[in-house]
């Protein structure tokens, strides 16, 4: 299952937290994730669900993929990989609270 992340930068880190876990292959299809959206290699600071909520920043989501996500013929390298889309978006696209 693939975390998905709602994250923020602070400076140069990346601080966020995972709201939901999902199939890799719904993940991409779902929120547009392809190899060109690769963010970081280097996973996020994690922080509490009720201190990112806080937190006016502009956030936005990310798919982890670690190397048990990967499936065959999955073009995909090992990261986190932005979706164009909205948190707010993204839980409604993947069905998630």
């Amino acid at each position: 299952m693939a975390r998905v992340w709602v994250v923020y930068r602070e400076g140069l880190r990346v601080l966020g937290a995972v709201v939901a876990s999902v199939s890799l292959e719904s993940a991409i299809s779902r929120l547009d994730i392809a190899p060109w959206r690769l963010f970081t290699t280097t996973p996020p600071e994690e922080i509490s669900a009720d201190e990112l909520e806080r937190v006016p920043a502009r956030k936005r989501v990310l798919v982890e993929v670690s190397d048990e996500d990967r499936y065959e013929l999955c073009a995909l390298q090992r990261g986190f990989f932005e979706s164009p889309y909205s948190p707010e978006e993204c839980r409604r696209r993947l069905n998630v609270g």
